[in-house]
C-alpha cells in the first residue's frame, strides 16, 4: 500500500512539472507570435507613413547624457537617475501606449491581426506579453538593452520574470529568424 502512495505521488509530482513546463513554452509561443506580428505591422506603418512611431524613451534622457538632446540645460549631469525596475516599467508603460496610439493614427494598426489576441494581452490600449507586462517598442540604441541586428527597430518583451533589465529571459521580436 505504502509503495503504492508513494508511487503515485511521484506520478503526480511528475505531472505538476509537466503541467508547469507545458505552460511556459505556451506563454514563450504565443508572446513570441505577438513579437513577430508586431514587426508585420511596424513594417506596414513604416511602408506607409515613411517613418517610425514616435514613442517615450525605455529610458530617462538624464540618466544618459549621451542619448539626450545635447543640451546642457535640459541634461542635469549632477542629479544621477537612479534606473530601477519601477521607473523602467512606467517608462514601459508609457512606451507602450505611444506605440499603440502611433499605430493605430497611422494606419498600421488592423483588426485581423490584433483581433486575434486575448484580451488579457490587449485591452484596446495597452499590448501585454503573456506574463502581462507590456511590450516595449526600441526604434533605437538603447546603452543597457543594446539594438538589433542591422541596427533596425524592435519589440520586445520582459519575460516571465517581468524585468526589463534582465536579458536572460527577455523576449525580442528579431530572434528566430
Amino acid at each position: 500500500m505504502l509503495t503504492t502512495v508513494a508511487a503515485l505521488i511521484i506520478l503526480m509530482g511528475l505531472a505538476v512539472s509537466l503541467a508547469r513546463e507545458v505552460r511556459r513554452r505556451s506563454a514563450d509561443d504565443v508572446t513570441r507570435e505577438l513579437l513577430r506580428e508586431l514587426d508585420v505591422v511596424l513594417a506596414r506603418y513604416v511602408d506607409k507613413n515613411n517613418m517610425l512611431p514616435q514613442v517615450a524613451s525605455l529610458v530617462p534622457a538624464a540618466a544618459h547624457p549621451e542619448l539626450g538632446d545635447g543640451n546642457p540645460q535640459t541634461q542635469q549631469a549632477d542629479k544621477p537617475v537612479v534606473i530601477d525596475q519601477e521607473t523602467v516599467a512606467r517608462a514601459a508603460r508609457a512606451n507602450n501606449e505611444k506605440f499603440v496610439e502611433a499605430l493605430r493614427a497611422g494606419g498600421g494598426f488592423t483588426d485581423d491581426i490584433f483581433g486575434k489576441i486575448p484580451r488579457s494581452m490587449f485591452d484596446d490600449q495597452t499590448l501585454r506579453d503573456a506574463w502581462g507586462s507590456p511590450i516595449v517598442f526600441m526604434p533605437a540604441m538603447h546603452p543597457q538593452i543594446g539594438m538589433a541586428a542591422d541596427n533596425r527597430p524592435f519589440f520586445f518583451s520582459a519575460g516571465p520574470d517581468r524585468k526589463f533589465m534582465t536579458r536572460e529571459d527577455n523576449l525580442y521580436s528579431y530572434e528566430g529568424r
